[in-house]
C-alpha cells in the first residue's frame, strides 16, 4: 500500500523516447476522434447494454455487446496510461468479434489521480467478478490496449496464480505495458506518482516470473505495432518469451505499418488474422 508522497526521479532520455509517445505521435489526435466516431456508431444501433454498474467508483461501469446466451465473451479494456482515455473510445472493436460470436464487455475504471494504480488493478478485477457471476460464461478472453493489457495480464496471471483452471482461456495482450519500472524515470510518473513498490506489484512480467513452473497458463496472444517503438516491442517479446518459458503456447505478432495508435485498427479488422486468432482461443 501507499502512503505519503513519491519523490520524482531524474527522467532517463532514452526512456522518456521509448514510453512517452504523445510527442512522438502529433497525430494521435485524430486517430481518437477516428475511433470514437466509429464507437458512437456501434453505440447507436442499441444491440447492446451500455453503463452497467459494477462497482463504487465514477468510472465502474462496463458496456455489453451480446452475441448470445452460450456465447464466450472477449473482456477487453481499453488503454491511456491509467491517467486518460475511457471505454467509449473502443467500442468499435466490438463489432468484428461480435460477428465472429463473441459478447464482448468493456469494462471502464475510474483514473489516477482519483485512484492509483493498483486501485485501478482493483476495480478490474471487480469488473471481472461481476462478468463471471453475473454472465457466467465458461471461456472468456481477457484483452487489452497499452496500459489494459497491463490490466488483462494481472487478470489471467490472478487465475494462474490460483493454481487451478478458470474461464479464462485465452489472453491476447496489445501493446501492453507489461513492466511498469522503467516508466519511475518518465514523464508519465508525474502523473502516476507510483513508488517502485507499487511500479513492481502491478508489473505482470515480474508476476509471471514469480510463478511456479506449473502453473496453469493459458495461451497468449501477443500484439505489437511494427512502428512501436523498442521499448512497446520488448515489453510484448518478453511477455510472449517467459510465457513460454513456463511450457505454455504464447505468439508474437506484429502488425505491419501500425502504430501504438492505430494497432487497434488492425486488430479490430475483420478480414485480419487477429480477430481470427483471438476467437480461436475461444473455440
Amino acid at each position: 500500500m501507499h502512503s505519503g508522497s513519491t519523490p520524482l526521479q531524474t527522467i532517463d532520455d532514452a526512456l522518456e523516447a521509448q514510453y512517452a509517445l504523445r510527442q512522438r505521435h502529433p497525430e494521435r489526435d485524430e486517430v481518437y476522434d477516428d475511433h470514437q466516431r466509429r464507437s458512437a456508431a456501434v453505440r447507436a444501433r442499441r444491440d447492446c447494454r451500455l453503463d452497467v454498474r459494477y462497482g463504487p467508483g465514477p468510472r465502474c461501469l462496463l458496456d455489453i455487446f451480446p452475441a448470445g446466451e452460450q456465447a464466450p465473451v472477449l473482456f477487453f479494456v481499453h488503454g491511456g496510461y491509467w491517467r486518460a482515455l475511457d471505454k467509449s473510445y473502443v467500442s468499435f472493436i466490438a463489432e468484428p468479434f461480435r460477428d465472429a460470436g463473441m459478447s464482448v464487455v468493456m469494462p471502464g475504471y475510474d483514473l489516477v489521480p482519483a485512484v492509483r494504480v493498483g486501485g485501478i488493478v482493483t476495480q478490474i478485477r471487480m469488473a471481472f467478478a461481476w462478468v463471471v457471476a453475473t454472465m457466467t460464461p465458461k471461456r472468456v478472453i481477457v484483452a487489452g490496449h497499452s496500459a489494459g493489457g497491463q490490466l488483462a495480464a494481472m487478470l489471467a496471471l490472478d487465475q494462474a496464480a490460483r493454481a487451478e483452471r478458470g474461464p479464462i482461456v485465452g489472453l491476447a495482450g496489445i501493446s501492453g505495458a507489461f513492466d511498469l519500472r522503467p516508466l519511475l524515470q518518465t514523464s508519465i510518473n508525474r502523473d502516476l506518482m507510483m513508488s517502485a513498490e507499487e511500479a513492481a506489484e502491478a508489473s505482470p512480467l515480474i508476476r509471471l516470473g514469480r510463478l511456479p513452473a506449473v502453473a496453469p497458463l493459458m495461451p497468449l496472444i501477443g500484439i505489437v505495432g511494427g512502428d512501436e517503438t523498442k521499448g512497446f516491442k520488448q515489453w510484448t517479446a518478453d511477455l510472449v518469451t517467459n510465457w513460454q518459458v513456463h511450457g505454455a503456447p504464447a505468439t508474437y505478432c506484429e502488425l505491419a505499418g501500425r502504430s501504438h495508435f492505430t494497432v487497434l485498427d488492425g486488430v479490430a479488422d475483420a478480414d485480419g488474422d487477429i480477430v481470427r486468432a483471438i476467437a480461436a482461443l475461444a473455440a
